[in-house]
């Protein structure tokens, strides 16, 4: 029987105001690991249509504020603690501007980004592995020493090779099932915590935070 989309966590979204269901995956990850509070500063990566923002937002309040990135323009959003970026982070003029709007090292990275689906099991694996490499990569350039990530990908043969590479620099390493997760996505989420960016030296300092484009990765999609 075909899934119906429009399932209890669609229709939920719409009556509290979500952009999607994807804003409870992000609740749910938030409570389970303990990922988001009140003073935060977070980049949120392949942020459309923005519900990831929506619950940022209200998690770290005022006294936070989360960055969000995306290929495709987002609706404005009236939280003043939200700032939205439009460009592909592969270019430099990208990733300078997320840097000029952060100003210092995030608490925490989060990418929901997914390659459009082709069909083809393997090459839709291979290419959210790609994606999660590129926000990993984000990572060593804006997170924070202690800082915390979240980054989605589809279970295949790359699935361990991403969770080494994670455990390069963070631990522990957990992977997550949102019970928003539509029944016919395979889709998971690995949370990593506490960075540690021994591999990756930026120059003097704590701080300092120096641009440069990243490497291509495949076509996004907005978030379901």
């Amino acid at each position: 029987m075909a899934y119906n989309r429009k399932d209890r966590f669609f229709k939920k979204a719409k009556e509290e105001g979500f952009r999607s269901r994807a804003a409870y995956k992000l609740q749910e990850i938030s409570k389970t690991f303990k990922i988001l509070k009140p003073g935060l500063l977070v980049l949120d990566v392949g942020c459309a249509p923005g519900s990831w923002l929506q619950v940022i937002s209200k998690e770290v309040g005022q006294h936070g504020k989360v960055i969000g990135v995306d290929l495709e323009p987002i609706s404005h959003f009236s939280q003043k603690n939200i700032i939205f970026i439009e460009g592909d982070i592969r270019e430099e003029i990208t990733v300078q501007r997320i840097l000029h709007a952060l100003g210092r090292k995030v608490d925490v990275v989060v990418s929901d980004m997914a390659p459009h689906l082709s069909g083809i099991k393997f090459q839709d694996h291979y290419n959210s592995y790609e994606l999660a490499l590129q926000a990993l990569q984000l990572c060593h350039l804006v997170l924070k020493e202690g800082g915390n990530f979240v980054t989605k990908i589809f279970p295949g043969e790359d699935l361990e090779t991403l969770k080494q590479k994670l455990k390069e620099s963070f631990a522990p390493i957990k992977e997550f099932i949102p019970g928003a997760t539509r029944k016919t996505s395979t889709e998971l989420y690995l949370v990593a915590k506490g960075f540690k960016n021994g591999r990756q030296k930026m120059g003097k300092g704590d701080g300092g935070l120096r641009g440069g484009g990243l490497s291509p990765f495949p076509v996004l999609h907005p978030r379901a």
